[in-house]
């Protein structure tokens, strides 16, 4: 072969070998993207909240929804409790129908409920040698809002209660609750404060375990030594009201946090409410049952409209496109002025797609639940050409 043609014959050889790469190097991946990112429901959630205290009103999977403005933390008495009882069920799980593990009562224990009772602190009677199972002191805990059990409890998940106290203000960090302190495990220590605000976000939490609806939703309930103890939330199994905690000293007044089922479209939802600083635990309850009946039927399903040019587009880097539109309505849970973030991504990606193939979901996210719909394109989408291919 002359010098000639081998210098005419590489370069040919070698853009050939360059052209087939690019033509039959994978292709670039089809995206989908929603038309807009979020959309606002119509409407303006209403709230007429008391003059006195701090209130926050949500629901269970949408969060803190209106409140009272600018909260500064205060002492919040028993609430702590909700915190304690979250505590002694994330160590401890209970499944339904279990009773937990067993705690002997020791002297020290009695001398603790002794010292309580004379302080006029809420207490259940203990003794010593009585055994209580965890379900019993929760229910000790979060009805009669015993502050000897809640010591209790403190001693037993931490050891002590000044290392409870560190796992409780480690727990509302990590629950968002920025404005909340605590100094002890039952509250009656005024340097204990929080928001209407964080009690919501702890309800929020507390509310999902099926032991502690459970139990704060009893009017009474039986122990061995003192027996036959009472719900101080008067409220509970009235107006529909289940919970949740009371809460009432001389630093903190009266406070209240509620919840409120109520059957959405076939769906229990749970409303929520934080009451702070009333008068009485009578106002406190009974203010807090009629936020809550005023919010519960702003909490509803709304239909989300698709824009005429769908709710999301599929592109591809060869400039063909097609509309993305739902294969179901659009519909969520929600309340009046809530933003919903939207987003789109491809679940089947293969080429061609067909016109009314099933391609890509959007997800529709409200406060902490999220939810996706299957989208299908409206155009048929096809394998680029061969010179896209060739000059890509």
């Amino acid at each position: 072969m002359s010098r000639t043609l081998t210098y005419v014959t590489i370069p040919v050889i070698a853009l050939f070998i360059g052209g087939a790469v690019q033509v039959f190097r994978p292709l670039p991946p089809v995206q989908a993207q929603a038309t807009a990112s979020q959309v606002t429901l119509p409407g303006a959630f209403s709230m007429a909240f008391p003059a006195r205290g701090q209130a926050a009103i949500g629901e269970e999977t949408l969060g803190v929804v209106a409140e009272t403005p600018n909260q500064q933390p205060a002492a919040i008495a028993s609430l702590t409790k909700m915190m304690t009882a979250y505590l002694l069920l994330q160590a401890q799980p209970l499944k339904v129908g279990e009773d937990g593990p067993v705690t002997t009562i020791t002297a020290a224990d009695v001398a603790v409920y002794e010292q309580d009772k004379a302080s006029g602190y809420s207490v259940a009677k203990v003794s010593v040698g009585e055994k209580l199972t965890e379900r019993q002191m929760l229910q000790a805990l979060l009805l009669p809002s015993a502050d000897n059990i809640a010591t209790l409890i403190a001693q037993q998940v931490a050891g002590s209660e000044e290392k409870f106290v560190a796992k409780m203000n480690a727990a509302a960090k990590a629950l968002g609750m920025t404005q909340t302190t605590y100094a002890d495990a039952s509250g009656v220590n005024p340097a204990t404060v929080s928001t209407a605000h964080d009690q919501l976000l702890l309800a929020q939490a507390v509310i999902k375990d099926r032991t502690i609806r459970d139990i704060v939703a009893m009017p009474q309930a039986d122990l061995p030594t003192a027996g036959r103890v009472f719900n101080v939330n008067f409220m509970v199994g009235k107006q529909g009201i289940t919970g949740i905690k009371t809460g009432s000293t001389l630093a903190a007044g009266s406070c209240f946090v509620g919840s409120y089922p109520v059957m959405i479209n076939g769906t229990q939802r749970t409303v929520l409410c934080a009451l702070l600083g009333q008068q009485s635990l009578k106002v406190a309850i009974t203010t807090n049952a009629a936020l809550m009946h005023a919010a519960a039927p702003q909490f509803k399903d709304y239909a989300l409209p698709a824009p005429a040019n769908g709710i999301a587009q599929l592109t591809t880097p060869w400039k063909q496109a097609a509309t993305l539109t739902p294969s179901q309505p659009l519909q969520v849970f929600g309340f009046p002025g809530m933003t919903v973030n939207l987003s789109a991504k491809v679940t089947q990606a293969n080429l061609p797609i067909k016109q009314g193939q099933e391609v890509a979901a959007l997800t529709v996210t409200t406060g902490h639940a999220s939810k996706s719909f299957a989208l299908t394109s409206a155009q048929a989408i096809e394998q680029p050409n061969f010179l896209w291919r060739l000059h890509r």
